[in-house]
């Protein structure tokens, strides 16, 4: 199997940046690190509002299309919520139940399969 490296997170981050533009604050910084960062060793990812950090963990994923996914879903919510407005929601639904995330899941969902296809030139190795 084909490790997937911070290489082709960065790749995937940048494309989000040339997609879906930049939020009010500056963009989020990427950081591609193991589990005990992250709230719960099996998050996959995690946007720190606060930090302004879009945190990856390294280790839950094995394609480019989970890769994807995940760096998709939380920069949506860089790009589209505000922090306020997410805790608020936060009080009155679950995590799968949350408006923010249904819309984070779906923008990834749809759009994650068009982005590692535009970047294929990079990741020439897992072809």
């Amino acid at each position: 199997m084909k490790k997937i490296t911070r290489f082709h997170a960065v790749k995937i981050l940048d494309w989000c940046k040339k997609r879906y533009g930049r939020g009010v604050k500056p963009y989020p910084i990427l950081e591609f690190r193991k589990p005990n960062y992250l709230n719960g060793e099996h998050a996959q990812g995690e946007y720190d509002y606060e930090e302004d950090l879009i945190y990856i963990n390294s280790q839950m994923h094995d394609t480019l299309d989970e890769l994807a996914d995940t760096i998709i879903h939380e920069y949506v919510h860089y790009r589209y919520h505000a922090k306020t407005t997410y805790y608020q929601l936060d009080r009155d639904y679950d995590h799968d139940d949350h408006p923010m995330e249904k819309q984070a899941e779906s923008i990834a969902r749809r759009d994650k399969k068009k982005c590692v296809q535009e970047l294929k030139k990079y990741f020439t190795q897992f072809n």
